[in-house]
């Protein structure tokens, strides 16, 4: 357990953005940001971090499977999961616009000609998808901004960025979203 002595609802948000999610740049994304093609020196290319406003955890799933017994049927385990969907994640864009930039880049990465891969296969058979892909950190934090429970993404990489909508007549934050997919989900509570 905690040591909040305070008696107050996880629902009590004093804050929009209640999760913060950060991913450490795969390798590949590095290498083709030292070309001058791609490069950008403004950015910290060890890890990235974002500051979101919505994030999906997805379902967890084990189908059943129905086996005739004793002349009737029951439900028993498949002991098999489904792949999981893409995750949308809602995020505000930076003053510098550094967290899209870096996504946008990723993406330009998963489709050119001489660095992707297209169709699940390899262009560069000695190049695993570990070199395109990273673990996502997803952590939500109570109302004391103290980190409460951590997912992790493994093997994640982003399929798609969503638009940006500009409105000077609006005073909020400029947002977009991004999606991506992953292999699997690690959840731990954290402790403080």
């Amino acid at each position: 357990m905690s040591n909040n002595f305070f008696q107050q609802s996880l629902l009590n948000k004093s804050r929009s953005d209640k999760f913060i999610l950060s991913l450490t740049i795969p390798t590949e994304l590095k290498r083709i940001n030292s070309k001058d093609e791609y490069s950008n020196k403004k950015i910290n290319f060890d890890t990235l971090q974002f500051s979101i406003y919505g994030a999906v955890v997805p379902a967890e799933v084990i189908p059943q499977v129905e086996v005739r017994y004793g002349g009737a049927n029951i439900y028993v385990s498949s002991h098999n999961k489904p792949s999981y969907e893409p995750i949308t994640v809602n995020f505000a864009i930076d003053n510098e616009f550094k967290n899209y930039w870096v996504i946008h880049k990723w993406l330009q990465i998963l489709r050119h000609e001489k660095d992707a891969i297209y169709s699940g296969e390899l262009v560069d058979k000695d190049v695993g998808l570990g070199r395109y892909s990273s673990d996502f950190r997803l952590v939500a934090l109570d109302e004391y901004e103290k980190p409460v429970i951590e997912w992790i993404y493994k093997n994640a990489f982003p399929i798609s960025l969503g638009e940006l909508t500009y409105n000077y007549r609006d005073s909020k934050e400029l947002d977009t979203s991004f999606q991506f997919v992953f292999s699997r989900i690690e959840t731990n509570l954290i402790t403080y």
